[in-house]
């Protein structure tokens, strides 16, 4: 016979020791052999003949059995192997038995199984004719019994399921979670809550749990004190409808970490660090350098630069080598926003601090910040009334919610940037002059284009492979022309400009992938002429471009604008030789003297 495997747990066989149980008690009492087998009829109790079979199917033999199970109503079987219901079986016209009582176990009114009282010998079935109403009510009876023991498992095993679940998702859920007894003592906690106060298991352990009175989104703020240590948590607490000792109360929460990470996330910075900083210019390479010796430090840094120089870059590279680069880098540009609004942007405030609020309140840029780096750009656009609480910030490290009079400590580091002559702001009042000593503590300079012409190239090929890959054109290839073109522009809008003239090159480049002077934005080509031109002030003088160039120099950027203007072609040398008032050997002669 086949056995019953454990791919199948039917109600009865999961309480199979109690079933076991009855099952001898109604032998005892009626002087037979009785078999209990369950909706699946494998056969879940036995005793006598039964007994050894038990955990066996009796899907073959027990017709009487799957009629009362389809039925759900008792039957007695007077004459086995003879009646009509027997037929089909392996023993009919041929069984062993003299009688059968068969008796539904019935759970919420459905069949979940069977007891079979068995006569085998003559004396069994006068017995049990002649006590067949008292056995009937027996085995109803202690049906009952093993129906409410079957629910009564049934629903321990559906609990222990729902607990197993619930204890699952606890352990993978992001909040964490405090269970809590009696005078705030843990009866437990998930791993998230572990993690997150980094402590090791609470469980025993009393903790100490007050309100801050500070709201933000759906959240209460709270002070938690365990092991000796404080913390400040964002989060609901719960109590329990029926508490008992151990479950009161209920502890949801995040970090304050957490709570920035989910409800005011910033947007993604790119993957910007110091070698993203194109060039190889000596300012370039001392500024690299620069960035490599202070990014460990906690002091303030200030960038100094023209506008398109990359300043932000920079600071994002510092906060990259940085021992925060795994923490939070915040941008905010001082000039950007209106300055009725800066203070709540740099600070936060709490649940109905002012007329037309966020009514769930807000985190502040500092306050997200919290152990990462902030970059305040453009510093020197910020009102003077916002000056003072800066600097307070950067003394004492703390700061306070608008509507809130708690103290919150904080750890950024502070990275400022500006445009602007803050010395000269100082000398004329629109700058703190206390604000900028304690933002000048690490000065770094971001030199203009114009300064370090020799980036140019780098920059030139990054920006046109970028573009042209975004545009789905081939890879771009400068003529020497184009990058003299370049090299001789003054660069008022610095790198940013250099960007978006490539970008505008690119749009215009060819199937043949070349980018030629024609392609050039109309101020870079007469901008170039006009830089290699001669000036009033003559030989060896500063340039407009800011440095002092060579006889040398001068000469060779004449003709190379010459030949820009005119064309490298042979025609186009003559007219250069003619506009620079130089025979044509001449002209050949300091074409291969410089290198043109």
């Amino acid at each position: 016979m086949e056995k019953a495997g454990d791919e199948i747990r039917s109600r009865l066989r999961n309480i199979q020791r109690t079933v076991a149980s009855y099952a001898g008690i109604i032998s005892k009492i009626a002087g037979v052999d009785v078999e209990v087998v369950d909706d699946n009829l494998y056969r879940v109790a036995g005793t006598g003949m039964f007994a050894a079979g038990v955990d066996a199917s009796m899907a073959q033999e027990g017709h009487v059995y799957r009629k009362v199970l389809e039925t759900g109503k008792r039957r007695v079987i007077y004459q086995p192997g003879e009646e009509l219901v027997c037929q089909g079986c392996p023993n009919f016209l041929n069984c062993p038995e003299e009688i059968e009582l068969a008796m539904p176990i019935l759970a919420e009114g459905h069949p979940i199984g069977v007891i079979g009282l068995v006569g085998s010998s003559r004396e069994q079935k006068l017995h049990i004719l002649e006590n067949e109403t008292l056995f009937l009510e027996l085995i109803e009876q202690i049906a009952d019994f093993i129906s409410v023991k079957a629910m009564e498992r049934e629903r321990a095993l559906q609990r222990e399921a729902l607990l197993s679940t619930l204890n699952a998702t606890l352990e993978h859920i992001q909040q964490g979670i405090l269970i809590l007894g009696k005078d705030f003592r843990v009866t437990d906690c998930n791993r998230a809550a572990m993690e997150q106060l980094e402590t090791p298991n609470l469980a025993g352990e009393r903790i100490f749990l007050e309100a801050t009175g500070d709201n933000l989104a759906k959240y209460t703020e709270y002070s938690l004190t365990a092991l000796g240590r404080q913390y400040r948590l964002m989060g609901t607490y719960l109590p329990v409808p029926q508490p008992t000792r151990d479950y009161q109360s209920v502890l949801i929460f995040y970090r304050s970490r957490e709570i920035k990470e989910r409800y005011f996330e910033t947007a993604a910075l790119p993957a910007v660090d110091k070698t993203s900083i194109l060039g190889s210019s000596p300012a370039t390479l001392k500024l690299k350098e620069e960035i490599s010796k202070v990014a460990r430090s906690t002091s303030t840094v200030l960038i100094t630069g023209e506008s398109g120089t990359g300043k932000e870059m920079v600071a994002t590279s510092i906060w990259r080598e940085s021992d925060r680069r795994d923490k939070r880098f915040i941008a905010l540009n001082c000039a950007a926003i209106p300055e009725s609004i800066m203070e709540s942007e740099l600070f936060g405030y709490v649940k109905g601090a002012f007329t037309g609020a966020d009514p769930n309140g807000r985190m502040g840029k500092f306050e997200l910040t919290n152990e990462g780096v902030i970059f305040l750009d453009e510093i020197g656009d910020m009102p003077l009334y916002l000056q003072s609480k800066l600097l307070r910030v950067l003394q004492e490290r703390k700061i306070v919610r608008i509507g809130s009079n708690q103290l919150m400590d904080i750890d950024v580091r502070v990275i400022a940037a500006t445009n602007k002559d803050l010395k000269k702001m100082v000398r004329e009042k629109r700058f703190r002059e206390d604000l900028y000593y304690r933002l000048d503590v690490i000065p770094l300079r971001v030199a203009p284009l114009r300064e370090r012409l020799e980036d140019i190239e780098d920059l030139t090929l990054f920006y046109s492979q970028r573009f042209a890959r975004k545009f789905g054109k081939k890879a771009p290839r400068l003529t020497e022309e184009v990058m003299d073109a370049l090299k001789g522009y003054r660069w008022p809008g610095n790198v940013r400009e250099l960007e978006n003239a490539v970008e505008y090159m690119v749009n215009l480049m060819g199937e043949d992938g070349t980018l030629d002077v024609s392609m050039l934005p109309e101020d870079i080509r007469t901008g170039s002429r006009e830089a290699a031109a001669p000036t009033e002030n003559g030989p060896g003088k500063q340039t407009g471009a800011g440095q002092i160039l060579s006889l040398r120099e001068l000469e060779k950027n004449a003709i190379r604008q010459a030949l820009l203007q005119c064309g490298n072609h042979t025609a186009g040398k003559a007219m250069a030789a003619r506009k620079l008032g130089i025979g044509m050997a001449t002209l050949y002669r300091k074409i291969q003297q410089y290198g043109l």
